[in-house]
């Protein structure tokens, strides 16, 4: 049972609607774990702002799915995190993972047939990430370098670390898996139209009273009319 209480839509402040409705447009529902980090919204739309492009392939366009897939799952595996590894094997098998394949993410990877080259030296990494293991196997990132550039690179490392970071996260306050129709919605999450990103990034950010836009609207009618005088100067 969950340390806190999962935030309802009936419930949300319009701040956490404008989110809950992103998450739904974007990721098919709204995680329990997003129902959690949404007591602290600013935070929570921050959060989501992250987790999409760090997690599907759409939005930066530098690393594939499948290989994203591999690092989520080999890191929430070596977490023992039940929630992250429900999610992520529902949306490995959504992009064609068999449960053997699965299996084999957290055995013996490197002597598996389901696997790459490339895909073996992410997965070697993400381990060394979440053991604290890369200063001592300097060979991984040497590894690594031989089949990912420098962009590619900065992308697996987010990844494990992002799923570092949520598997504590959800962990530590002991959140819920989802029914398996809730987890399912998932699938349809495989890929984000980049334009609905865009529209929850420009729309996430409320403003009190709009008193930004008010006070972003004087400074610029002031600036205009400043322009004027010492042009009329």
């Amino acid at each position: 049972m969950a340390h806190l209480p999962y935030i309802q839509n009936e419930n949300a402040s319009p701040e956490v609607k404008v989110l809950f409705e992103s998450c739904e447009r974007m990721l098919g529902r709204v995680a329990n774990a997003i129902r959690v980090a949404a007591h602290s919204p600013k935070i929570a739309q921050a959060l989501v702002g992250l987790l999409v492009p760090t997690n599907r392939a759409e939005i930066t366009e530098v690393l594939d799915i499948r290989t994203k897939a591999l690092v989520i799952l080999k890191t929430s595996i070596l977490n023992g995190c039940d929630y992250c590894i429900g999610h992520n094997s529902a949306l490995g098998r959504s992009i064609g993972f068999e449960d053997d394949e699965i299996d084999a993410i957290a055995g013996d990877y490197e002597n598996s047939d389901y696997f790459s080259d490339p895909e073996k030296a992410a997965i070697a990494w993400a381990e060394c990430l979440t053991e604290l293991t890369y200063r001592q196997n300097l060979g991984a990132m040497a590894r690594l370098k031989t089949h990912y550039d420098e962009a590619q690179i900065v992308e697996i490392t987010m990844v494990s670390g992002f799923l570092n970071f949520w598997n504590r996260f959800t962990g530590g306050l002991q959140i819920d898996l989802e029914s398996s129709d809730s987890v399912g919605k998932i699938m349809k999450s495989k890929s984000i139209d980049p334009d609905d990103y865009v529209q929850f990034m420009r729309n996430c950010w409320w403003r009190e009273n709009n008193k930004t836009d008010e006070t972003a609207g004087e400074m610029a009618a002031g600036e205009m009319a400043g322009g004027s005088t010492a042009e009329t100067k």
